[in-house]
């Protein structure tokens, strides 16, 4: 299918991947009175195709997905997608932010100072106001709430920006190995081809994670474990890691909560 709403006079539409493509579409059909179901666990899927002998394959997943029953999949809603919908202006505002400040900042740090301090000052509230209300906004979603404030927990924080991004935009309920793959998480970068801006975002927590410890900020005794007795160069990459498994580890718990370890 190029796209779901194509997709008429349906009643019921089970996905095993929602991406933020998919966003506007799933929540037009849903906005038709469509019911849309999202596979709570890409596990599951991977199984049956090993149980059945299957190549991946668009139609072979189809299949199989028929075959899950449907308390392995969780109803999507008008207001979590709109939400959603709403969240991208507000989490590109963000970037954006981020990223010229730091322009700015490298502009005076090389003697180019054209008055940027009070530019620099007005943005850092804009930054600071915006921050705030992303993070106000998945703490108020009923799943990734639950999911980002577990991962807080996890790693020993108060807040954060950059993860309460990961937590809304990363697929977490594909399998790990696809994960680090999505976010170059591996030797080679997975070539080049993953999500540069997810990247940055997870990048830039681990820098977090890092700094509050050298600053004697309290986290948890597993990040200061590695902060204390790696180098920077290797401690980055594990922190990294540690965050993408906390949030892998903190979905699967709020989704299928009897899975147990």
């Amino acid at each position: 299918m190029r796209k779901l709403t194509e997709l008429e006079d349906t009643d019921e539409i089970y996905i095993d991947t929602l991406f933020p493509e998919l966003y506007d579409e799933a929540l037009e059909l849903l906005k038709r009175g469509t019911k849309v179901y999202l596979l709570k666990d890409t596990i599951k899927l991977k199984k049956l195709r090993i149980e059945n002998h299957l190549r991946r394959s668009d139609e072979n997943d189809a299949m199989l997905l028929a075959q899950i029953p449907r308390e392995k999949f969780r109803p999507l809603t008008v207001e979590e997608l709109e939400l959603k919908v709403q969240m991208r202006p507000l989490i590109r505002k963000y970037r954006w932010i981020v990223r010229w400040e730091r322009v700015l900042k490298k502009f005076m740090k090389h003697g180019f100072n054209y008055n940027f301090e009070e530019v620099i000052r007005l943005m850092e509230a804009d930054r600071k106001k915006v921050s705030k209300e992303i993070i106000r906004q998945v703490a108020s979603l009923p799943i990734y709430g639950e999911v980002y404030r577990k991962a807080c927990e996890i790693l020993g924080i108060g807040k954060s920006t950059d993860l309460a991004i990961l937590t809304l935009e990363l697929p977490l309920y594909l399998p790990l190995v696809k994960l680090k793959k999505f976010l170059g998480l591996i030797p080679d970068r997975n070539r080049g081809e993953y999500n540069h801006r997810l990247r940055t975002h997870i990048a830039a927590f681990a820098a977090y994670l890092y700094l509050s410890v050298k600053k004697g900020v309290s986290v948890s005794d597993k990040v200061a474990e590695i902060v204390n007795h790696l180098p920077k160069r290797q401690a980055i990459p594990k922190l990294e890691l540690m965050t993408l498994k906390a949030l892998r580890i903190t979905y699967l718990m709020t989704t299928n909560p009897t899975a147990g370890g």
